[in-house]
């Protein structure tokens, strides 16, 4: 081990490992989101076929997303992904001025119980909690 930290080009070796571990470890460790799959040797597990039901609304009167977003966009929806979902709100609240949207996610999975996501006051997914207004987040 000594040999390779000995030269400039061990240096390079051993942080381009490290990175390539780094990366994928990061979704396990330091994410928020359960739903996150962008890496191809994570495609293979059961949250793929994880399925959520997301229901936008404006002052409780749902909003028909078919012809707000792309459809790649609402598939992305309904596998949960969190990112997705906050920047959807969130350009709903750009589009519409005076606006209290207010999101809901119920998720169904393989290998687990089903879960409830709904947005917080902070703009971002949290479990089991009331939905809260997204337009007057920072």
């Amino acid at each position: 081990m000594p040999r390779l930290f000995a030269t400039w080009r061990g240096w390079v070796i051993a942080a381009v490992i490290a990175l390539q571990v780094w990366l994928p470890l990061r979704y396990y460790l330091g994410t928020r989101d359960p739903h996150d799959e962008r890496f191809a040797w994570r495609m293979f597990s059961p949250m793929r076929m994880a399925r959520c039901r997301t229901t936008f609304a404006d002052r409780g009167a749902p909003i028909a997303l078919g012809g707000e977003f792309h459809e790649a966009w609402l598939e992305l929806a309904q596998r949960g992904r969190f990112a997705v979902v906050e920047a959807m709100g969130a350009e709903l609240c750009h589009r519409r001025s005076n606006a209290a949207i207010t999101i809901a996610m119920d998720c169904t999975y393989l290998d687990q119980p089903a879960a409830s996501f709904a947005s917080g006051a902070d703009g971002r997914m949290h479990a089991s909690t009331p939905p809260a207004d997204i337009c007057g987040a920072d």
